[in-house]
């Protein structure tokens, strides 16, 4: 679940989205707090903080005991220059998300259907057929579900940051009417979650049009022509520095790939500065981490040597908590998405490209390095696939995924890496010699969703058995 700092900036951007493109107008009141925690499910400390921003911009007047008001004056012409202005430099990454949406969100929403309990899913049925079911856009909705059903807090994080970027679900309400047949009968989930396809594809289709259409008749007034485009991007990081914890994820890998190997010493302080391009005690908080990871041990005055033997975690340190909390969820995030998202890769690169892939694995096979293959198979995705949205969480994802490769020594004693994965990635390898797309993509769904159950139960094994000592 997103971090309680972190989620009221969902109503911020909401409401000020509304504002900035008039929805609401000058003199106008926002819906009371009730009203607001009724249609986003938060408390009302958290509302308060929203609207708290949302004074401190100028945007609205909070008085006590009454609703919000909207301050902001603006005229009808600076109206459109704000869409515009916000928009334009936007287009690119609005226009791809019919196709980023259907391949990295609509995984996350079916999923929380699935996993959603009654009373959520009694609470999402029912605001679908409340005469105010109009009073957040069917995107925002779905977020409920995510939120309610998988419990990810990086699935819910990807979630709020796309939408947050292409703005224009806050700004459309849709009447789902059609959701009244499926309200107080025996539909099933199934009925419910073709119908939600259905609408989530028609929302994005109508609304893509709608902006292309908006910009082409007003964008030369404000946007100079030729502008950069704006890219996505995402952090998966609330509430602590992002450079330490990017750098642990480089050193691992490093170490995954023979680049420091096990009984050596890690390069010194100024150098490891050097070769990462970061402060000395950007460096000393890393290694710091990598002992709590069993990864590494220091001697004072030698330096930081990289372990034979993977050691015990401190699962004492909340950053370390925090980093198994985020690898575990990239696991579930890719287990859900790999399919459909190395298919559409393999089937929009090069012959070139897909070339280069085959004759990696079959590398990896031949030089008994089949576990390098997950970190290979996401840096081709994050390199080539054509929707930077997705690159941009598969990037994100990559870099997590790092952390779980001292648990999974431990986990494995004295079982290699490679003889644990040598079967399955020989498989996936030998479906992409054979071009075969479908059948790799399938491969690598199987096996992280296999990786993500195994890794899921051993973790929570041993946080419980470390709260019980």
């Amino acid at each position: 679940m997103l971090l309680e700092s972190g989620i009221y900036r969902l109503v911020y951007e909401y409401y000020e989205a509304r504002i900035l493109f008039g929805y609401y107008r000058y003199g106008e009141s926002l819906p009371s707090i009730n009203r607001i925690c009724d249609v986003f499910q938060m408390a009302p400390a958290t509302v308060r903080n929203a609207l708290t921003l949302l004074e401190k911009k100028g945007l609205i007047r909070v008085d006590a005991r009454k609703t919000a008001k909207v301050i902001y004056k603006t005229t009808p012409e600076e109206l459109r220059k704000n869409a515009v202005k916000y928009f334009a430099p936007r287009e690119a990454g609005i226009q791809e998300l019919c196709e980023s949406g259907k391949l990295l969100l609509e995984p996350l929403w079916q999923e929380g259907v699935r996993k959603c309990g009654e009373k959520e899913w009694q609470w999402f049925m029912d605001a679908l057929s409340s005469p105010l079911s109009g009073a957040v856009s069917m995107p925002v909705k779905f977020y409920y579900l995510v939120l309610h059903g998988m419990g990810n807090g990086m699935a819910l994080n990807f979630y709020w940051e796309i939408i947050g970027y292409v703005r224009f679900p806050y700004l459309v309400n849709r009447e789902e009417k059609e959701a009244a047949r499926y309200t107080g009968t025996e539909s099933n989930r199934e009925q419910v979650v073709t119908w939600l396809h259905e609408q989530y594809a028609a929302f994005y289709f109508d609304a893509v049009k709608d902006i292309k259409a908006f910009l082409r008749q007003h964008e030369k007034a404000v946007f100079p022509e030729g502008a950069e485009q704006v890219p996505f991007y995402c952090s998966i990081y609330r509430q602590r520095p992002q450079l330490c914890y990017t750098m642990v994820s480089l050193v691992i890998r490093d170490i995954n790939r023979g680049v420091y190997t096990a009984g050596d010493y890690l390069p010194s302080l100024p150098k490891m500065a050097e070769i990462y391009d970061v402060s000395v005690s950007t460096v000393r908080r890393t290694l710091s981490l990598l002992n709590s990871l069993g990864l590494t041990k220091s001697y004072q005055g030698k330096g930081t040597q990289i372990c034979k033997i993977v050691r015990s975690m401190d699962f004492s340190r909340p950053e370390i908590r925090e980093s198994m909390r985020l690898y575990l969820e990239s696991l579930q995030i890719l287990a859900l998405t790999i399919r459909r998202i190395s298919y559409y890769t393999l089937q929009h690169t090069s012959e070139e490209d897909r070339l280069w892939l085959e004759e990696a694995f079959v590398k990896m096979q031949r030089k008994g390095k089949s576990f390098y293959s997950f970190e290979t198979c996401l840096f081709f995705i994050e390199e080539k696939c054509p929707l930077s949205i997705v690159r941009e969480c598969y990037g994100k994802m990559r870099e997590m995924l790092a952390w779980g490769y001292p648990f999974t020594m431990l986990r494995l004693q004295e079982r290699s890496l490679h003889e644990e994965y040598e079967e399955r990635i020989q498989r996936a390898a030998e479906e992409l010699v054979r071009k075969d797309y479908e059948a790799f993509s399938l491969e690598w769904e199987s096996l992280l969703k296999h990786e993500e159950e195994i890794m899921r139960f051993r973790l929570e094994r041993h946080l419980t058995a470390e709260k019980e000592e």
